[in-house]
């Protein structure tokens, strides 16, 4: 998709597109969510403990959407800036071949120390991952912003996101009727119940958020501008965080409301990139992501075949909880795997640990990866 200049397109690719891809889907999961209140259907899905790891928690087609459909598919989309592309791995062979064994050997030291190290630690890193994805969303915006525009400083926005985002992680900690979910597994989150502190965080959480909304009628008072791909995605990482870990206590609306608006925009984005960066791909893909339709079947196709095999390992060797999906009852009973839990964990972990490590590296405006300017329409940086 050919982008216009910057000062003129301060989207990432271009309204409709981020609108529909990057903004929406966190939105529209919410959207869903009240739906399901008002017809009283909610009540009937909104297991516990945590759909990610729990596949008791939704019904089985709703698991396999979220699941392995978004959640695990966005992982392996990271291919596509890698693996798959010939320009990364010559220039990066180095990093792309010592970050997964780094990944495995440190899963490995931890998990000896107990699954539940293992998985505080995997949540925490989750944690951090999905803030920086929001934040560089942000500064991808910022940084599309005419510069006319910028009455105020990066770094109130930059606080501003980081607030609404670490902010319902704090409650999530100290309210002293906790939460009826978690990230991965029951005990991953240290618990610190305080209800004091659990109040004022939200009495925080409103007053950072009223202060932006002054901080913004100022700077429209001075600028006669408002950057609306900005405040818009602001606005959909506080609703997000906000009721899904907040004003809602349930893993349905925790795991629909996280998962959508974190692998949707990533995989929207990797899509992307295979059409921008296609010419570095094998024969297969190059030929596919020349047509959009072409290049979605072959994307989505890749992504689901990787992340229905990986389910399919979790659940054969570790979960053994859904035969009828998977069709592997017969091994799950010869007990194949049993007692193996503290390899195969953190062997099947690896694509995701992976992907948080490499994902620090990958998506940095500078000389690493100066294709990214060309493939954002950023301009340079004397503009």
């Amino acid at each position: 998709m050919k982008q216009e200049s910057s000062q003129k397109n301060p989207w990432i690719f271009s309204a409709k597109f981020d609108l529909i891809w990057i903004i929406g889907p966190g939105i529209f999961s919410v959207l869903i969510l009240y739906s399901l209140d008002l017809a009283g259907l909610s009540s009937g899905i909104a297991g516990s403990g945590s759909g990610r790891t729990n596949g008791k928690a939704f019904p089985s087609w709703l698991w396999l959407v979220l699941v392995p459909g978004i959640d695990v598919s966005h992982v392996y989309s990271t291919l596509f800036r890698t693996y798959f592309d010939k320009r990364q791995w010559v220039e990066r062979k180095t990093l792309l071949t010592i970050v997964p064994i780094f990944c495995f050997l440190a899963a490995l030291i931890l998990h000896s120390f107990g699954k539940t190290i293992f998985w505080r630690i995997m949540a925490y890193l989750a944690v951090f991952h999905f803030i920086r994805q929001q934040y560089g969303f942000l500064a991808l915006y910022s940084s599309k912003e005419p510069r006319e525009s910028k009455v105020l400083p990066f770094a109130w926005e930059k606080s501003t996101l980081y607030a609404v985002t670490i902010v319902p992680i704090v409650y999530w900690h100290t309210t002293p009727e906790g939460r009826n979910f978690e990230w991965f597994l029951d005990g991953d989150f240290f618990s610190f119940p305080q209800a004091d502190i659990a109040t004022y965080s939200l009495i925080f959480f409103w007053g950072w958020v009223f202060l932006y909304f002054i901080s913004q009628v100022y700077s429209y008072l001075r600028s006669g501008r408002l950057s609306w791909p900005k405040n818009l995605l602001l606005l959909n990482t506080a609703i997000i965080w906000y009721v899904g870990i907040v004003v809602k206590n349930d893993d349905l609306s925790f795991t629909l409301t996280n998962i959508v608006n974190h692998g949707v925009p990533y995989m929207a984005l990797l899509f992307m990139y295979g059409r921008f960066a296609k010419g570095n791909f094998p024969a297969i893909y190059y030929e596919a992501f020349k047509r959009i339709g072409s290049g979605v079947f072959a994307f989505i196709g890749t992504l689901i075949l990787l992340s229905y095999s990986e389910e399919w390992l979790w659940d054969t060797f570790v979960w053994r909880e859904h035969p009828q999906l998977f069709g592997n009852d017969p091994i799950v009973k010869s007990g194949i795997g049993r007692g193996l839990e503290s390899v195969l964990v953190p062997l099947f972990f690896l694509p995701q640990f992976t992907h948080y490590v490499l994902d620090g590296f990958l998506w940095k405006i500078g000389k690493q990866n100066s294709e990214l300017r060309n493939f954002f329409a950023l301009p340079k940086k004397d503009e």
